[in-house]
């Protein structure tokens, strides 16, 4: 009887361990796939975005260079600085590529600009616009699924920037692509070396001085959309100039024409986001066809945004 219990309890033993076993197992396969599933993503993305930039822009150097085969260095956009006679400060500059808008609107005529961050010139990047938020934030700019997605215009902005404040979302891709090397735009190091971004449309180019960069939360007021310049379009960029982590002395202009770049943080309720306002001479300007594609045209006032930044 002795033997028989024992071998029971023998028995009963390997059937546990077997089964811990098996379940080791499959938490590993499960573990692999995931693992795989997040580098082909990765690799998805590099291999769709990794010549984006040498398809379809230009660089000024490569414009006047006779030789292909000779080597010119990058050009800096030092631009003019200068102020209007109603104390607007202009910072023009000339852009540091150029986008073939052609080419790039027969592949989809849903992007609306083209983004440049002169700090970080990884971001290079087209910007699309849809009637949602949800479209692009796993879609490509040809509109072909992968998980890394666009960068996108928020859908109740007017597609061609010339609301009082714009906001452009992308993701925080861990190997840096998209808006992944966004947050280094924080640090004080890299906003004094070069604290601008630029904004490309088929209209005009435009250039951004950043005034703030900070973390705040996914339901925060920087997402209030304001219609029309005054003081409470003043009052709100300079609230977010006073929450900036980098310090700075930019003016603000209760007709200032700003954007907001946004993306995830390692905390799911919490954005990164870095604001600028335009200091091209050239400005925005609302035009007929520039209606947000999410929503009816409204009276001047505020609404906020449904944040969706991709994580």
């Amino acid at each position: 009887m002795e033997k028989k219990k024992q071998k029971r309890k023998l028995s009963a033993g390997s059937i546990l361990r077997t089964i811990i076993l098996i379940a080791a197992v499959c938490v590993f396969v499960y573990s692999a796939w995931n693992l795989y599933k997040i580098w082909h993503g990765y690799h998805a993305a590099s291999e769709e975005y990794s010549d984006l930039a040498d398809s379809f822009t230009t660089r000024p150097e490569e414009e006047v260079k006779e030789d292909p085969g000779e080597s010119v260095p990058a050009v800096e956009p030092q631009g003019e600085v200068r102020k209007e006679p109603d104390g607007v400060l202009i910072e023009d500059a000339e852009p540091p590529v150029s986008v073939n808008w052609e080419e790039l609107k027969a592949i989809n005529p849903e992007i609306v600009g083209w983004i440049y961050v002169d700090a970080e010139p990884g971001i290079n990047y087209p910007i699309c616009q849809t009637k949602d938020n949800d479209f692009y934030l796993h879609r490509t700019f040809r509109g072909e699924y992968l998980f890394a997605g666009s960068i996108f215009e928020e859908c109740m902005n007017a597609s061609d920037f010339s609301d009082v404040n714009t906001i452009v979302y992308g993701h925080n891709m861990k190997n840096g692509s998209m808006f992944g090397m966004l947050k280094q735009l924080k640090n004080q190091s890299v906003y004094d070396a070069n604290p601008y971004f630029w904004i490309l449309t088929p209209k005009g180019n435009y250039r951004y001085h950043i005034f703030a960069a900070f973390d705040t939360g996914a339901e925060s007021d920087v997402y209030t959309l304001i219609s029309a310049g005054g003081p409470e379009a003043l009052a709100w960029a300079q609230k977010m100039q006073s929450r900036s982590e980098v310090n700075n002395s930019v003016p603000l202009a209760e007709n200032d024409h700003c954007v907001i770049l946004s993306t995830c943080t390692s905390d799911s309720s919490m954005r990164c986001v870095i604001i600028g306002k335009c200091v091209s001479s050239a400005k925005p300007e609302k035009t007929a066809g520039s209606a947000a594609p999410g929503r009816t045209p409204a009276e001047p006032g505020t609404e906020t945004a449904a944040e969706s930044a991709a994580e």
